[in-house]
This record gives C-alpha cells, structure tokens and sequence, in this order.
C-alpha cells in the first residue's frame, strides 16, 4: 500500500511551509521511513504515533500548534471542518484491478431487489464506477448516493455518516456498498431499513450485512442495558476538530439532570477508562466519534453509550429502532 506525495509536496511549497505533521494510518506505518524521507527533502518533518479516526482527526493541539501544515495520508477531506491551518489530504486508492462476474449479483434478482443503491468507502470509489456498469449491463437500475456537506464525493460513506444512503432511502430496494471487510456495512444495515450488502473485492463475493448486524445489535444492546441504574453520568465531549459537538453534549447534560440523576460535563481528546474510573461514573455518554463506544466497548468497565443510545433509554427514541449516531455537523473550537 502506497500513496503518491507529489501533490502534497506542491501544495506545501505554495504554502511556504517549513515544518510539517505527517499523519499515517496504521496500514501506513510500516512505510513511515520512506515517506519521512521523502518529506525530509524539503520540510521539517514530525510523524504522528497516535492513531487517528481519520480527516475528523488531526490530532492534539499542542503538536499541531507548533507546525505550518499537517499532511494525513489516506484519507478524503471532510469540507465543513474549519481546520486551524493547512490540512493536506493524501487519499488512498486502491489500484489493484478487479473483474467482477457477473454472477455475483444473482443473489439480488432471486430476492426480487432491481433498484440499487450504490455507495463505497474513500479506498474504492475508483472501482465504484466499474461495479456501477456491471450492474447496469446485468439490467438493474443503480443510483450513486448523493453526498451532504461532510462529505467529499457521491457515494462515500464513513463510520459517522451515512448521508449518500439516506439520500435515496426512498428510491433504493437495497444497497451495495464497495469495500472490505464489515464495518462500512454493519453501520449502513444499522442506518438504514433497506437491506445492505458488502461486495468484497478482496473475494469477489457479496455479503449480505443482516446476520453480522444482528449480531451486533444483540451485543450492543446488552451493554445498553447496563445503564439502566446508572445515576452519575460523565458526558463527554471529544476536543478533536472533527468530532467537537459541545452544544450536543450541553443539552444531555441539562437532560440528565432534569431526569434528576448527576451529569458532568467533560473534554477529552483520548478517551482512556482510568479517567472516569476515577470519577467514579456509573455511565458514560460519548459525543465524539461514535467508533469509541462501539469498537473499544470492551476496554471500559463501565457502559459508554452514543447519544442515540442513551436517548434510546431515557429521552426521544426510547424503546424504538436503534440509531446509528451519524456526525453531520461539529461545532466551532
């Protein structure tokens, strides 16, 4: 896996930029010595060890305070985050060909589906055309997603947002979403009534996304659950410029309150279980990204709810369909 850095390094040039953040994900790390290098010709140079969710991330201020840019290799720019300075994105595209048979799409035709929906995350969006004619060729309809303003192209879909689906909800007996793995497809099944199918290209198969995203809701609703006799809550806000929703985390805390249970209102820019150990909190309320609570559940002795999920307990959406937290928009730092 390799990203051209040309363009990065024009645009750092237009910039006058001397000293540099370089952010890689995890997949990337292995190549941090090379691209190091690269940028090392020209620029001052400081890597990022963190993790990071992606462009909602650029990581803590303290370090990118005291650069002229960042670049985060990997990713699509998120348009309606006001970042503090020069962000460069260095996307990547997966240039391996595919050729998909046909054939792989009966699944659909036998379960009477005709009209499909067609969304990718950020590493497929090239192959996301090619699977569209596929389908044509094959006599379905197919519509692209249209994108809101957090995200950079038709179609793309992230962990936190899942707009491009939503756009043509009415109009789509089902999706297929152009990825690997499960994740992008167990948050568009739980973001949406219509069923979902993964089309792997590493296997050339389509999955469909009901089993693994029943399996989940059973997993998290019996961490839910746990909440139920929680009375001291810490809510959290996540100091990230992507994922900073102080408003959102104002009004629980007021709707805690009123509940009459304890609530305090706490920042964060990683969110470790020691801290509201210490606390002593019964519950947790995350706003930042919902991949925390979800993907990290078994790290915390204590439940950590998304804001959906603690309404769905004690506010609006109790006792209704489990909502996905989707980020739309982020308040200003």
């Amino acid at each position: 896996m390799q990203v051209n850095t040309n363009e990065a390094v024009k645009r750092l040039r237009e910039l006058g930029a001397r000293k540099i953040l370089l952010q890689l994900p995890d997949g990337l790390k292995p190549d941090v010595f090379r691209y190091f290098t690269e940028f090392s010709r020209e620029f001052s140079v400081i890597v990022s060890s963190d993790p990071f969710y992606g462009a909602c991330d650029i990581g803590n201020q303290e370090v990118y305070g005291k650069v002229d840019a960042i670049v985060q290799l990997g990713h699509s720019v998120i348009p309606n985050i006001e970042y503090p300075l020069p962000v460069i994105f260095v996307e990547y595209r997966s240039e391996a060909r595919v050729e998909i048979d046909p054939h792989v799409f009966d699944v659909l035709a036998r379960s009477g589906y005709n009209r499909i929906g067609l969304l990718a995350s950020i590493q497929y969006m090239d192959h996301m055309e090619m699977v569209r004619q596929v389908l044509a060729a094959s006599g379905y309809q197919v519509q692209v997603g249209r994108q809101d303003s957090r995200m950079a192209y038709p179609g793309q879909i992230l962990g936190c947002n899942f707009s491009a689906a939503h756009s043509i909800s009415a109009w789509a007996d089902c999706y297929v979403v152009v990825s690997t793995g499960k994740f992008h497809g167990i948050g568009a099944q739980l973001a949406s009534d219509k069923p979902v199918y993964i089309l792997d290209l590493n296997f050339r198969r389509l999955v469909p996304m009901k089993d693994e995203t029943d399996m989940f809701l059973r997993r998290r609703y019996a961490r839910i659950s746990r909440a139920t006799g929680a009375h001291k809550f810490c809510v959290v806000v996540d100091t990230k410029v992507g994922q900073y929703r102080m408003k959102l985390a104002s009004h629980i805390v007021k709707q805690v309150t009123e509940m009459g249970h304890e609530a305090v209102l706490v920042t964060a820019n990683d969110a470790r279980p020691s801290d509201y150990e210490n606390m002593r909190c019964d519950a947790v309320i995350f706003t930042g990204c919902p991949r925390v609570p979800i993907d990290e559940e078994d790290r915390f002795p204590m439940p950590v709810l998304t804001p959906p999920e603690f309404q769905s307990l004690f506010g609006s959406h109790a006792g209704g369909r489990y909502v996905m937290d989707e980020i739309v928009a982020v308040d200003r730092l």
